[in-house]
């Protein structure tokens, strides 16, 4: 049996200011700081047999945070967030004004839109499901998966099944905390735990 934790980085400029970071490659925010401290003693006491993390600066930050700075991490791109392309820096509101054709389009197929020069969730879901394959894969161990809301959300749906557009109705706040239980046989979401900045 398999522990899985994967984790949302904490808060950044993008989070606090609403709009698409995607590959942008910002640090943790001081707040985000604060909400990872308070995430991480929902691990304590966890021996981690590999720590994934994406290679962006803020869920590098946020994996040396909760682990230590010694503890070797593996990067993989399969685990970045979604390419936003041209849209990245930009709000939901503004795109809204700018660009209303596009969202009506995104709101109606949100698996299949591609913002312009960026990718689109049914890219980021196949790489999402390639990386859990390899994971599951591995040894009956506890990992520790670092990652952004967009490929949780794209875990959520691979592992239940549902439709992509439910997905939305999990809240994954800066710092989550998704505990996946895995055996050949059977994959269960234990909690998916969010955390307040204190």
């Amino acid at each position: 049996m398999k522990d899985i934790f994967v984790m949302r980085h904490g808060d950044t400029h993008a989070t606090e200011n609403g709009y698409f970071a995607g590959w942008s490659d910002i640090p943790l925010s001081e707040k985000g700081k604060r909400r990872i401290q308070t995430a991480k003693q929902t691990l304590n006491g966890i021996e981690f047999g590999k720590v994934y993390v994406s290679p962006l600066s803020r869920t590098l930050e946020t994996a040396r945070m909760v682990i230590g700075e010694d503890h070797h991490l593996y990067l993989h791109e399969a685990i970045k967030e979604r390419f936003f392309g041209n849209w990245e820096g930009k709000s939901w509101d503004g795109l809204e004004k700018e660009f209303p054709d596009e969202m009506r389009e995104w709101k109606r197929d949100p698996l299949a839109f591609v913002p312009p020069q960026g990718e689109s969730f049914s890219d980021v879901l196949r790489r999402v499901q390639i990386f859990w394959d390899h994971l599951t894969a591995l040894d009956d161990e506890a990992y520790l998966v670092v990652t952004h809301a967009g490929i949780i959300r794209c875990l959520l749906v691979a592992l239940t099944g549902m439709k992509f557009e439910n997905g939305f109705h999990f809240l994954l706040e800066p710092g989550v905390i998704m505990h996946v239980k895995q055996d050949p046989a059977f994959t269960q979401i234990v909690s998916i735990v969010n955390h307040e900045d204190l």
